[in-house]
């Protein structure tokens, strides 16, 4: 079987080393807390599943657009983040630029479906840097981020860039699965732009930040009439089920299991970085969501997932295949306290203090 590349490849390691499932899984980077009631409104989805869903998913589409303040028309809703990066990329026609280093699904999409990928890199911080993408505007006609950026972490204002993009009237992809993780996201999000801006395509989930990895649902975002026409033209028909569509009556709406979700990351991820840079043979980079990118100063990624999975049932992501790192990164999710604390002290048994 072909490997998928990215990171959650917590059974693959079980079955490798004959591990129980008991597993402290660092390389997948979801909210470690649910909305209440969850379980109720799955259950009430269920009594849906009788029936065909909605094939142009009005009311999900309607309760987006309040969650977003945004015309339900320019959303197309998918069976997760990942079915909106395949179907983007089915509508393209022409070169891509994807800003390394980042999630591996854009380059697979974007090949299968016969774009030519132009790799662009970040700078040493992972920011986007305006003159290195002015100087290489020509060779690509859709450029392709993710915000903040999966494996870094790090959120950055992305209007100099979308301004510049526009002018040179190329289509700006821009990956946002993990916004709500971001304080004052408001400040970062590019949905507010999309009314003005037809050049822009954005993608977000409710995976991430809400916890449900399992129940699919993600969604793109645009003004572009054209876009919108081609995604819904060639779009696989009821691809999001009745469990997906329900819950959106309720989550969007569950302004305290947002706040909380927030305030919380904000003291975990301060406790983490804290605990993490006393450990002098790592380096931290600062985070703006849920995961935090590790530089090894001893020992490879490798040896760190091996050892901290064999010794301690604790998987990490091994970041070495991201584009522009090596084998001295790895990137581990912020999860709860307890668990967190696992993870710091094996690291430090592991690395040396």
């Amino acid at each position: 079987m072909i490997k998928l590349g990215h990171g959650a490849d917590v059974n693959q390691m079980i079955s490798k080393y004959n591990k129980s499932e008991n597993i402290l899984d660092f390389s997948s980077n979801i909210n470690p807390y649910t909305p209440k009631n969850i379980e109720e409104y799955v259950l009430e989805g269920l009594k849906n599943s009788i029936k065909y869903p909605d094939i142009e998913y009005l009311n999900l589409r309607g309760n987006i657009s309040s969650y977003l303040n945004l015309n339900y028309e320019y959303i197309v809703p998918g069976n997760g983040a990942s079915e909106i990066i395949y179907m983007i990329m089915k509508v393209l026609d022409g070169r891509l630029g994807i800003l390394n280093p980042t999630f591996s699904e854009y380059e697979r999409a974007a090949i299968i479906n016969n774009l030519k990928v132009v790799d662009l890199y970040l700078d040493e911080g992972f920011k986007v840097d305006i003159k290195y993408i002015e100087q290489n505007i020509d060779k690509f006609d859709f450029l392709f981020v993710c915000n903040p950026n999966n494996p870094s972490g790090n959120v950055q204002n992305l209007v100099e860039l979308l301004d510049l993009l526009k002018t040179h009237e190329k289509i700006m992809i821009v990956d946002e699965t993990f916004m709500e993780f971001v304080q004052d996201s408001y400040k970062y999000s590019l949905v507010e732009y999309v009314d003005k801006y037809s050049n822009l395509f954005i993608i977000k989930a409710v995976t991430k930040f809400f916890g449900l990895p399992g129940v699919r649902l993600g969604y793109g975002i645009t003004s572009n009439e054209k876009i919108i026409y081609d995604m819904w033209k060639i779009k696989e028909p009821w691809t999001v089920n009745s469990f997906a569509e329900n819950i959106c009556k309720y989550i969007f709406k569950d302004i305290n299991y947002i706040r909380n979700t927030k305030d919380y990351l904000k003291k975990e991820i301060s406790y983490m970085l804290k605990e993490l840079n006393k450990i002098d043979s790592i380096e931290c980079f600062n985070t703006d969501t849920n995961f935090i990118l590790l530089k090894l100063k001893k020992h490879d990624s490798n040896y760190v997932k091996e050892k901290l999975f064999i010794n301690k049932d604790i998987l990490v992501r091994d970041a070495s295949n991201f584009k522009g790192l090596d084998k001295k990164y790895i990137r581990v999710a912020v999860k709860k306290r307890e668990e967190n604390q696992k993870l710091i002290t094996a690291l430090k048994e592991i690395m040396g203090v």
